[in-house]
């Protein structure tokens, strides 16, 4: 008895750890509960291939037909697109650090953004602007460019100091520039959709040109629907974003493989349950019988075994859901201190699976009972 209590209580234990671990996983990967913050936004492009550089320009840009193909799928919360220049841009800067360069410039409505300054705006006619740049492109210079030319290296502060002038169409129309914040979402020289919807249509072929890149808010990054239609397409991104997707694959792996391997101990603890509970009855098969002939019920005689055994799997089913309950509580504080986050509401699995279970093992103890009192 007390052999087939303990398996029975660890198979148990092995089967809500896994549900359980299967809801918290899935709420970790899916970000849910970080659907706004940077890891649920994507810039996709169309990947450059020897046949796509065979192509027109036009081809090499997202059309409103793919948007929109974009829109539909699942987990697509919503597409903007990343519009670029199409008239050349020069930055200059004097002083100490003295430099001249050709650049590109990009913009995107202000809610794709993950910093928004007060100061970013710009009017017709407005001789300043303000300009977003990407973190990756300050660490390229302070690590890279500046240490090889013997230039001094910059702060996020200090760069924001520093006016420099912005160069349109070879020289038609100029400004002074200034860095008015730091993006690590999108990589890019960003300014305000006003000023780049103005300039196209000034000095470009069209206000708003079909777009090379575009930012999508997504509900699951990881998602293996999401990733293959990505592939289908030949859309290229950051893969780091998508690292999920490994993982997923391999917690999805031993999570079914946790739960498989509970459901075989469950069986065999059942399946060694009734076994002591047909021996208990074959062995007072004697006693049985008389209680029969002295005129007991088969309904009463039922009623003392299940009586008697029914405390033994209630009690390993409610202390293996107790256990679980526990660890999901460990594991919340445990995450919260590396910014993951899963809810004690996620819980609601262990409840819903110790009631199935209950059920399950009264009917087969009722059924089993049943059986064994009939054949004697």
């Amino acid at each position: 008895m007390y052999g087939s209590w303990i398996a029975l209580c660890i198979g148990m234990l092995l089967l809500f750890a896994a549900a359980l671990a299967w809801f918290d996983f899935r709420a970790i990967l899916s970000g849910k509960s970080r659907e706004d913050t940077m890891a649920a936004y994507l810039v996709i492009g169309k990947q450059v291939t020897n046949e796509s550089m065979a192509r027109t320009p036009e081809e090499n840009l997202f059309s409103g037909k793919e948007i929109d193909e974009l829109k539909q799928i699942k987990g697509v919360n919503e597409v903007g697109p990343l519009t670029s220049n199409s008239y050349p841009v020069a930055a200059s800067m004097g002083g100490h650090l003295n430099f001249y360069t050709e650049m590109f410039l990009g913009a995107v409505e202000d809610k794709y953004l993950d910093v928004l300054p007060e100061d970013w705006a710009w009017q017709p006619g407005q001789p300043t602007l303000p300009i977003i740049m990407s973190s990756d492109f300050l660490n390229l210079y302070n690590y890279g460019f500046a240490l090889s030319q013997g230039l001094p290296q910059l702060s996020q502060t200090s760069i924001k100091a520093l006016p420099f002038e912005i160069s349109i169409a070879r020289g038609q129309e100029k400004y002074r520039a200034r860095i008015v914040g730091f993006t690590d979402r999108i990589s890019s020289v960003l300014v305000p959709r006003s000023f780049m919807e103005e300039m196209n249509r000034k000095y470009g072929h069209k206000a708003t040109p079909d777009p090379s890149r575009l930012v999508l808010k997504v509900q699951d990054p990881s998602d293996k629907a999401f990733v293959n239609f990505l592939k289908s397409k030949n859309y290229t991104t950051n893969e780091e974003q998508l690292r999920w997707n490994r993982v997923r694959t391999i917690v999805q792996a031993i999570v079914s493989a946790v739960g498989g391997v509970a459901l075989i101990v469950v069986g065999m603890a059942v399946l060694s349950f009734i076994l002591f509970v047909e021996i208990t009855v074959q062995r007072a098969a004697g006693h049985i019988r008389l209680m029969k002939q002295l005129g007991y019920a088969p309904r009463m005689l039922r009623g003392i075994l299940n009586r008697f055994f029914l405390p033994w799997i209630s009690s390993a089913v409610v202390v293996a859901s107790l256990i679980t309950f526990g660890i999901q509580c460990f594991m919340v504080q445990w995450l919260n201190t590396m910014d993951l986050q899963i809810h004690m509401a996620d819980a609601w699995i262990i409840g819903a699976l110790m009631l199935l279970m209950l059920l399950v093992l009264t009917l087969l103890l009722l059924r089993s009972s049943k059986n064994m009192l009939r054949r004697i």
